[in-house]
């Protein structure tokens, strides 16, 4: 079965090509997505870069999507597009079309963590036999939990992005104060995501009356490599935040195998987390506290996790499952 991958976030849409369940990824193509008004009109400008010989072969199409998955309609979180899959698929050249969240597949990208790359941030011992976490800020904030399943894996995904912050010193209280004025639901990821950076930034320029020029995520990250004080301590914030969330997930869903970094942001950024409180956030969970300091953390640093996830989904008996035929 030769196969189209696509992988759909807040700002970038990835493309790659395999010709069987296991084979390279090859064909792969990264636009962006404020480029095209619609996933159709993106999907083919890709179609008209592959050779017909590559275009003929196709059988299915799995599209990873940030948003979450019910029913035909997908309303796709952080973006302009909206689609509905049935009609998704008349466009396309393959007969299946599986439409998986972009969390599930990042799940699915991280079966063996300790051997696809992944940097070691924390130590820890990690029981195969638990559901893994994996979490990422990009455009927004991604969750979910990748369980193992009778020789196969099941993903519990959600929304986890979307559950109200939860401030946990005076500076990040002062920060849900300050986005409560603008957003009214403070959210994680309104802190912990590319755009949450900018607002931490902007609520730090605000309180120490700075002017600011409405920076973005990659320019704060950037300064703060070099050396900006205001900069770094935002960076600093959101790995603090991050951390937090973190250890709420795996207390929640028993991910004693570990966590996973995906998304984004904190690749560009990791020189800095010895600076922040992650360790000692994350580790701080009361009388749970003994057993997060055990759980391995480790930062996914491949861009193209979210093909490789979307490739797993499709040799998956669990998520072929919910294919649209």
């Amino acid at each position: 079965m030769s196969f189209i991958v696509i992988d759909v976030g807040g700002t970038n849409i990835r493309f790659g090509y395999a010709e069987t369940e296991i084979a390279p990824l090859s064909e792969i193509k990264n636009l962006t997505c404020a480029d095209f008004p619609s996933i159709e009109d993106a999907i083919n400008a890709y179609f008209h870069t592959l050779p017909s010989n590559v275009i003929s072969k196709i059988t299915a199409t799995c599209i990873a999507v940030a948003g979450p998955m019910m029913g035909d309609h997908v309303d796709v979180t952080n973006n302009h597009w909206q689609f509905s899959k049935s009609k998704l698929l008349t466009h396309l050249p393959s007969d299946d079309l599986l439409v998986i969240n972009d969390f599930a597949a990042q799940a699915l990208a991280q079966i063996n963590p300790e051997s696809t790359g992944n940097q070691p941030i924390l130590q820890g011992n990690s029981r195969p036999d638990a559901p893994l976490l994996v979490i990422g800020p990009g455009t927004g904030l991604g969750v979910a939990a990748l369980m193992p399943a009778h020789q196969n894996h099941a993903v519990i995904e959600g929304e986890g992005g979307h559950v109200y912050f939860t401030p946990r010193d005076d500076l990040e209280r002062e920060i849900e104060a300050f986005l409560r004025k603008i957003h009214g639901f403070v959210s994680a990821e309104h802190v912990i995501s590319g755009p949450g950076l900018e607002a931490i930034y902007q609520f730090l320029c605000h309180r120490d009356g700075v002017r600011h020029d409405n920076d973005t995520a990659a320019q704060i990250g950037f300064a703060a490599m070099n050396n900006d004080l205001r900069a770094r301590q935002a960076v600093l914030v959101l790995f603090n935040a991050l951390a937090t969330v973190m250890a709420n997930n795996i207390l929640t869903m028993g991910c004693w195998r570990g966590a996973v970094i995906a998304g984004g942001i904190i690749p560009r950024l990791v020189p800095l987390f010895q600076e922040s409180q992650f360790k000692e956030r994350f580790c701080s969970a009361g009388v749970m506290s003994d057993i997060l300091e055990k759980i391995p953390v480790w930062l996914a640093t491949d861009p193209l996790t979210g093909l490789h996830g979307a490739r797993n989904a499709i040799a998956s008996s669990i998520s072929m499952a919910r294919i649209q035929i």
